[in-house]
């Protein structure tokens, strides 16, 4: 018995010796596992990170910020800011309430080119033309050099003013029966001086879009185009003559006080943003010494029409550091009137507008703070400029 006890001691621990070392292997394995697990699962929530943040137009930089470190857990986005990319064109289109205080220097130019066939004379048997058939044209280049700065209250609330400095030159030609007269004329100074305030009435959510209330007020500080006298130039031509006439300055602001009213979205989506934006502007009347171009000042007062302009597009963030977007926009004026001194008011025919424009834009960050904006505008009809082009540096603070 005791033989058979000893026999059977030894029996067990040599079956041990294998499956201890197959339960050791088996420890080293599942720790091989866990280890490879957690380095899948920690790249796995970099990854679906990186996803929230392209769809919410965020970047890597601003989403640690935003995380919070949960005890036993991963970290977890609570919110994820936007890229610098997504920034600009929220500046431009809507409003960044996330610097403090933004300084930005711009150049925009436009360009205006408008021909009109003028017949002087009658039709023969309604097929032959008897008269002057002459063609005028005006052509007009606007440089407007503007400082925009906005400094944000609090993360609803933003103020800022837009100082612009403008030179514009005009080219006025006529050409009747074959004699040509050109004359041009160009103006620089400061223009009109707007005072702005954004307000965010509700953050954007599943459902609803981001909306911001826009109040902009622009002053009278640039130089107003009443009462400004014209001069007529003639060209004398083989016997022909031809005369021109062009006003003897150009204005560099309305001369009125206005303001403007409207609201702002946007709406985040996969994969773009999509933005607009709705308003009007009330022109204030004005009292002059004169109204006139006619010799004489003939003292009186403008009301320019009211205008109503809407506009939306759509952003797509290309990279971090570039977005690029596509928007229409038009702006419907209404007629001006005058009324001279005594008199009553008198609408100005044809004083009404109509311009649409189609828009592309580009913006860049050049760095963390500072960013380019480009934008190239196409007018779709005759009140609105050909083409215009828009440079911007946005420096944030």
């Amino acid at each position: 018995m005791g033989l058979l006890t000893f026999t059977l001691i030894p029996l067990a621990q040599a079956a041990d010796v294998p499956m201890a070392s197959e339960a050791e292997q088996l420890k080293f394995e599942i720790q091989q596992l866990k280890l490879i697990n957690d380095k899948q699962a920690q790249t796995l929530r970099q990854m679906e990170q990186r996803l929230y943040i392209v769809e919410q137009g965020g970047s890597t930089s601003s989403t640690q910020a935003s995380q919070q470190k949960v005890a036993g857990k991963s970290d977890v986005v609570k919110e994820a800011l936007p890229s610098a990319s997504i920034d600009n064109m929220m500046e431009e289109e809507h409003a960044l309430f996330s610097n403090d205080f933004t300084l930005e220097l711009g150049m925009n130019y436009s360009h205006y080119d408008r021909k009109e066939l003028v017949l002087e004379g009658f039709l023969a048997l309604d097929a032959i033309f008897l008269g002057d058939i002459s063609v005028d044209d005006i052509s007009a280049d606007i440089f407007t050099f503007d400082m925009t700065g906005r400094y944000n209250i609090n993360d609803h609330w933003q103020l800022g003013v837009n100082i612009p400095f403008v030179y514009r030159e005009s080219t006025f030609q006529r050409n009747i029966n074959g004699v040509g007269a050109e004359a041009s004329v160009n103006e620089a100074g400061l223009g009109d001086i707007t005072l702005t305030s954004a307000y965010k009435l509700f953050t954007e959510t599943e459902n609803r879009p981001d909306i911001v209330w826009n109040l902009s007020i622009k002053t009278p500080s640039g130089s107003d185009p009443y009462g400004t006298s014209t001069v007529t130039k003639t060209v004398n031509n083989g016997g022909n003559s031809d005369q021109v006439t062009y006003p003897k300055e150009l204005p560099t602001g309305s001369g009125l006080w206005s303001i403007s009213n409207s609201l702002s979205f946007v709406k985040t989506t996969d994969p773009a943003i999509i933005f607009a934006n709705l308003g009007y502007t009330y022109n204030f009347a004005g009292n002059f010494d004169d109204i006139s171009s006619a010799d004489g000042d003939q003292p009186g007062d403008v009301r320019l029409g009211n205008s109503f302009y809407y506009g939306l597009g759509m952003a797509f963030a290309l990279n971090e550091r570039m977005s690029t977007s596509l928007s229409f926009s038009q702006r419907i004026s209404q007629n001006g009137e005058t009324r001279l001194k005594g008199g009553s008011w008198q609408e100005i025919f044809g004083s009404n507008g109509n311009a649409a424009t189609f828009n592309i834009g580009v913006t860049y960050a050049l760095s963390e703070k500072l960013s380019m904006s480009t934008s190239l505008g196409l007018g779709l009809t005759p009140d609105a400029p050909d083409y215009s082009l828009s440079l911007k540096f946005p420096y944030r603070f």
